[in-house]
């Protein structure tokens, strides 16, 4: 008599071969080691690792306006004219059935006052990117350049 919740095999060939799992391979970091510092807490942090968490949540408020979620006169002191122009331009071309997220964000320092940064956005089942360039201006970051992967 067979019982009715018998257990199902894997159609997979790895699987019925009852190998273990595959252990991952160690790899360096991303970031090569530049200066560590000690963080609040007495942890030592690598500087120039991470991307600074106000440029993150700049590139999350880009997002928010190029999936129609915010509107670009909102970041007025963020934004060159020309930038907010195109993000006015690019509103709502991102079709995202829920809000925005970040899954990534990558950064590059061009120099003290500059940087470049591309952001990945998770829309459920697919993926957009954009890149925008950065300078710093009296304590805060402003976006001079902005490309996304729509086509114009």
């Amino acid at each position: 008599m067979k019982h009715a919740f018998e257990p199902r095999r894997c159609h997979r060939s790895v699987c019925d071969a009852g190998r273990a799992r595959p252990i991952p391979v160690r790899t360096p970091g991303r970031t090569p080691l530049r200066r560590m510092s000690r963080g609040r807490c007495g942890a030592l942090l690598l500087d120039g690792h991470r991307t600074p968490e106000d440029v993150r949540r700049l590139a999350q408020q880009m997002a928010e306006v190029l999936v129609g979620r915010r509107a670009p006169e909102v970041l007025r002191a963020h934004l060159t004219v020309p930038v907010r122009e195109e993000l006015r331009r690019l509103r709502g071309s991102m079709v995202c059935a829920m809000a925005p997220r970040l899954t990534r964000v990558f950064h590059q320092n061009l120099g003290p006052d500059g940087m470049e940064a591309s952001a990945v956005i998770d829309c459920g089942s697919r993926a957009r990117v954009f890149a925008f360039r950065l300078r710093r201006e009296e304590h805060r970051w402003v976006c001079t350049r902005l490309e996304t992967d729509r086509r114009r």
